[in-house]
């Protein structure tokens, strides 16, 4: 169960990192794999600290002012198109969430159903085999439908025995 509560974390920071602005260094070095919607939440977040009014605090607040305008300027986004760039991110992102919630229900349920001991054994891919053994004796075997392998009779458990799957004796 620690394995699927470690599966469900990941698939929620990931989701999380991927839709947050980009860093001020990604600004500054002008990198070339930022998206459109990660530039517009950094313009989004940090409209205030562009207006010309602004005094930067420091040289690397100066130089992140001067490269966000100019990505901004270069990708012509204005603050209309960055606020539809921003909400359809948000959009993706939860539904990249609820995707991955998803995934990881259904991967809870398989784990349930696989430790349930096998309480619906004919979904979980065993049926019973009726042949003759070695002393020709009919006899009822349960066998892995997969693999078509023996396997314990207590997986086929509260199944009507019929040879339907192995019809040849």
């Amino acid at each position: 169960m620690t394995l699927v509560k470690n599966t469900i974390v990941s698939f929620l920071i990931l989701s999380f990192i991927t839709g947050c602005s980009a860093s001020r260094h990604a600004i500054i070095s002008g990198d070339s794999e930022l998206t459109d919607a990660q530039v517009c939440r950094n313009y989004l977040n940090d409209k205030d600290i562009l207006a010309k009014n602004y005094t930067a605090e420091n040289t690397d607040e100066a130089n992140y002012i001067y490269a966000l305008n100019r990505e901004v300027k270069y990708r012509a986004l204005t603050q209309y198109k960055c606020e539809i760039l921003a909400a359809q991110d948000r959009k993706e992102i939860a539904q990249g969430v609820v995707a991955a919630v998803v995934a990881v229900g259904v991967v809870v349920l398989a784990v349930a159903a696989a430790g349930a001991g096998g309480s619906n054994n004919y979904s979980s891919g065993y049926a019973w085999d009726q042949f003759y053994d070695g002393n020709y004796n009919l006899v009822w075997r349960c066998r892995d439908k997969s693999t078509g392998q023996f396997a314990n009779n207590s997986a086929c458990s509260g199944q009507y025995q019929n040879d339907n799957t192995w019809t040849g004796k």
